[in-house]
């Protein structure tokens, strides 16, 4: 056994305190495991002088063949702890000599990956809910737009109604002026003009009706349009309160990005690098 690996054996306890995880030790030289230390928890079952043709599928025994460093990741699925194998060749003189090997639990990074993996659905989930209340909130928005502009219409119709009720009352004292003037006449015919004093007294009675009519229809338009009024302000302090939501929802949106961003941050390096070294 050379001096390096026979110094090694004699120091695996110390060696082991310096991983800060739970961690099996594996120590062989190009034929033989010669130094094997189980962790608290990872034990691999291995035992000192056993030949390392019997784990070829080891990394201990692709780094005898390679002389190269390999770090695999093994899932909780082999030996009921997930964990981390390091192996890393020995060299003395020059020359390789044999392999450390250790078998670093995994148990912490794996539960961070999952809680990283859990972030992200819910971030997914609250995403997709965001997107939904944000297509609602530009949906109400242009309903209320569309509304908006009905009133601004129905405002437009009721001046010209106004307009129409003004003529109606034009017409009225017009018609009004009439009937006083058939009636002067008629008291003036006497006799014969008897009977252009009832078409006198009628054109005036409708005269007064229509201004009457109007008068009605004018107090009705005016509580209409007030009502109207009304209707346009809460329709404007709706719509100022959807566009703020609106804003509110986009900032929302832009941070659950930002941390469905570091979370898949997070889980792409709390993964680590199964590649060989």
């Amino acid at each position: 056994m050379s001096n390096i690996l026979r110094e090694m054996a004699d120091h695996l306890p110390v060696i082991q305190q310096t991983y800060p995880e739970d961690t099996c030790l594996i120590l062989c030289d190009k034929e033989k495991i010669i130094g094997y230390l189980p962790g608290e928890v990872i034990d691999l079952k291995l035992k000192i002088g056993e030949s390392m043709t019997k784990y070829k599928k080891s990394a201990t025994y692709k780094v005898l063949q390679t002389g190269k460093k390999i770090r695999e990741e093994i899932p909780e699925e082999v030996l009921g702890v997930p964990y981390i194998s390091t192996c890393t060749p020995i060299k003395e003189s020059g020359q390789m000599v044999g392999a450390l090997a250790a078998a670093i639990s995994n148990h912490k990074l794996a539960a961070f990956r999952k809680g990283a993996e859990e972030l992200s659905s819910v971030i997914g989930q609250l995403t997709f809910f965001s997107e939904e209340m944000a297509a609602t909130t530009d949906s109400s928005a242009d309903k209320l737009q569309e509304l908006s502009q009905q009133s601004e219409t129905m405002k437009n119709n009721m001046k010209n109604v106004e307009k129409i009720i003004q003529q109606v009352k034009e017409i009225a004292s017009r018609s009004n002026i009439l009937g006083l003037n058939a009636a002067i006449e008629a008291a003036r015919s006497g006799e014969f003009g008897r009977g252009f004093s009832v078409v006198a007294d009628e054109i005036r009675k409708m005269a007064a009706n229509s201004n009457s009519a109007a008068e009605d229809i004018q107090k009705q338009l005016e509580l209409t349009q007030l009502e109207i009024l009304k209707v346009n302000e809460s329709i404007h302090e709706i719509a100022a309160q959807t566009e703020e939501q609106s804003a509110s929802t986009q900032e929302f949106h832009s941070m659950l990005q930002r941390i469905s961003e570091t979370a898949a941050l997070l889980n792409k390096h709390g993964g680590g690098d199964q590649t060989n070294h």
